[in-house]
């Protein structure tokens, strides 16, 4: 039988998306673990996580566009996982594209809503990963 491509959607945007981001805080803990970087990169995890979702939700109270929440942190996170822990991380970046293809094919969000939320996610996930260096050298 197998399964339909909304079906695969569906998978995407409600079982990866939310569990996306919380399976990448164990793989921090892990990989961190070897660096000394457990509660540092956690704390940038989580706080660039927040700061997606609260300034999406400020851009959207301004402007009536909404920013996807769905792709913002998930973006953020393998932003801050990328820089603290390397380039392997990047991989994560293919979780984001299944959530932002999944979203657009089920009409919770447009393209640019999906977009938009990776773009202000890496923004954001940046922003995490200096603040984690101001963090670690001051």
């Amino acid at each position: 039988m197998g399964i339909s491509v909304n079906g695969f959607a569906r998978l995407g945007t409600h079982v990866v998306a939310p569990i996306a981001w919380t399976l990448l805080a164990p793989i921090a803990v892990v990989l961190g673990d070897k660096g000394g970087l457990i509660w540092p990169s956690l704390l940038a995890l989580a706080g660039s996580a927040v700061l997606t979702l609260a300034a999406g939700w400020v851009i959207k109270q301004a402007s009536a566009f909404g920013i996807s929440p769905h792709t913002a942190p998930e973006s953020a996170a393998v932003t801050v996982l990328a820089f603290t822990l390397g380039p392997v991380m990047l991989l994560g970046g293919l979780l984001v594209a299944w959530v932002c293809w999944a979203r657009v094919k089920l009409g919770e969000d447009t393209f640019a809503e999906a977009a938009a939320g990776v773009l202000l996610g890496i923004l954001i996930g940046g922003l995490g990963w200096i603040g984690l260096i101001v963090f670690l050298f001051s």
